[in-house]
């Protein structure tokens, strides 16, 4: 029986779209795959730049409203004068001693009531705003005292006191008290705030140039 390379009668059609199909695909992938696939990438990285535009766009927008409200905010702190003026905190302390010997001159007998000592320390707890506070030694009649005090926490900027100790001084004959001789000895801890330099703030929006620039490579 002779042999044959012709496909059985009625199946040449089959095998001949069979054969089309085959080449079509050789053709697709040795040519035209690379082209279709750089395409797609492409179109995928135009879709993500797109999508990163509008939102960038979006974030934009809503500056006007936050540079507003950061506006009010510094204008607020501008008016607060609940904190010490001061940069530092040797600054803040010595605006601390200043504001005591002023209440002493205001409210004391100054013959009866002297500073002993003033001496800054910076406490190692950690708060929202810097801390500035000064142990006083104050030798002081009570009343007087008193007056100092309330004084003080009554001030703005806000100060406080705390750690307060009173001794008494034996005093055995009233007359017999001349001079700076006040009948307490008091120390405590007078304390303000200072708010911390703001740090320069960084740009929350890239710039849209930028942008531009990285979607055109």
């Amino acid at each position: 029986m002779a042999l044959t390379l012709l496909p059985p009668k009625g199946q040449g059609q089959v095998m001949a779209v069979g054969l089309l199909v085959v080449t079509l695909g050789l053709i697709y992938f040795l040519s035209l795959h690379w082209f279709v696939r750089g395409h797609l990438d492409v179109a995928s990285q135009m879709n993500e730049l797109k999508e990163s535009e509008l939102r960038f766009r979006q974030e934009v927008s809503k500056r006007p409203a936050l540079e507003k409200r950061l506006k009010e905010v510094e204008d607020f702190k501008a008016r607060n004068t609940y904190f010490l003026p001061d940069e530092t905190f040797d600054l803040g302390a010595a605006s601390l001693s200043t504001k005591l010997k002023a209440a002493v001159t205001a409210h004391a007998d100054t013959t009866r009531c002297t500073i002993i000592s003033t001496q800054p320390q910076k406490l190692g707890t950690k708060e929202l705003y810097e801390r500035v506070s000064i142990q006083v030694r104050l030798k002081c009649d009570l009343d007087d005292l008193v007056k100092i005090m309330y004084s003080l926490e009554n001030l703005t900027p806000f100060l406080f006191i705390d750690e307060l100790n009173l001794y008494q001084q034996p005093v055995l004959d009233a007359s017999l008290v001349v001079g700076n001789g006040g009948n307490m000895d008091a120390r405590f801890d007078l304390s303000g705030y200072i708010r911390a330099v703001p740090a320069v703030a960084t740009p929350l929006i890239p710039p849209m140039e930028g942008f531009r620039a990285r979607a055109r490579q």
